[in-house]
């Protein structure tokens, strides 16, 4: 078969795996422990950010460096704990795409803004490593999403021009890195619904994964 595209490239918090939620409900638990309002505005701006630019949005949103600070180091080591004592639920749909793309011999990577120890950590647990030639993590290139540098890099590594690569993304963020990338990106929204900008600049929107496959099969 003759596709469109040579490569599957992958976010995986929001898109993959349900994670987004636990990281969430570990900052509320933080902001409760050292005595801080966490409301929905400030959770939904750092979806899709690295733990950097997370770090540097919360200080800005609480206009204090030191409690934004506290406030990570205390929500990273809460949700440690939960990635590796409870389970990490995946996205409908993920699985059977996956396979899919196994069987069609397509090459796929994961980028990540979440840390490569992390990362791992997330990928070995949920039983997604073994799908991925390659996984590039946030702390391992110089600008994280929304910037392209991610994305550039992963196709690279899968030996793909960018715009015969295919992204899938749950985050506005991550959509942004990946057009600028060059990429084509099909939306899978999870927590932060598209903008109508977002949507005409997205490759499609679907409702879930199994919405995906169906689409990656035409294309």
């Amino acid at each position: 078969m003759n596709r469109s595209f040579d490569a599957l490239l992958f976010d995986m918090d929001g898109l993959m795996l349900d994670t987004e939620t636990l990281s969430c409900a570990a900052t509320r638990r933080a902001g409760a422990e050292l005595g801080i309002q966490i409301d929905d505005a400030m959770l939904m701006g750092m979806v899709g950010l690295s733990e950097a630019r997370c770090t540097r949005y919360i200080a800005e949103y609480l206009a204090d460096e030191e409690l934004a600070a506290r406030l990570q180091q205390t929500s990273r080591a809460s949700y440690r704990r939960m990635l590796e004592e409870e389970e990490i639920p995946l996205k409908p749909g993920i699985i059977e795409l996956l396979d899919w793309a196994e069987s069609q011999g397509i090459p796929r990577a994961v980028a990540t803004s979440t840390r490569r120890a992390v990362a791992d950590v997330k990928l070995a647990r949920s039983g997604l490593a073994r799908y991925f030639q390659h996984t590039i993590a946030g702390d391992e290139v110089a600008r994280t999403k929304p910037e392209p540098d991610i994305y550039l890099a992963t196709a690279a590594l899968l030996g793909a021009a960018p715009e015969r690569c295919i992204v899938l993304e749950d985050s506005p963020y991550g959509m942004q890195a990946g057009v600028a990338a060059g990429t084509r990106v099909i939306l899978v929204p999870d927590l932060i619904a598209p903008s109508e900008t977002q949507r005409a600049q997205a490759l499609a929107t679907c409702g879930d994964l199994h919405q995906a496959l169906a689409l990656l099969r035409t294309l």
